[in-house]
């Protein structure tokens, strides 16, 4: 199993801990060289559609809850009186 991976820059090896280091998964720098490393190329794509997805299931999940709790309560039988 690989435990490590070359630095594009320096071809110093870049280890699982080197990883863990790092504050966030879009501001990486090599520990050795101090060059930037990104993770994908898509980074700014994945972020649009983050950005598109993740209210767009918000949205959805309250209209589901809405129409869920209203299903139940809006019923009227036939000798049942509306007040």
């Amino acid at each position: 199993m690989k435990t490590s991976i070359p630095c594009p820059s320096c071809q110093k090896p870049l280890t699982i801990e080197h990883f863990e280091d790092f504050p966030t998964p879009f501001h990486m720098k090599c520990p050795h060289c101090r060059a930037n490393l990104k993770e994908t190329k898509m980074t700014p794509l994945l972020l649009l559609i983050a950005a598109i997805v993740v209210p767009l299931l918000i949205f959805i999940g309250i209209r589901v809850k809405s129409f869920l709790s209203n299903n139940g309560s809006t019923k009227t039988y036939k000798n049942e009186k509306s007040y």
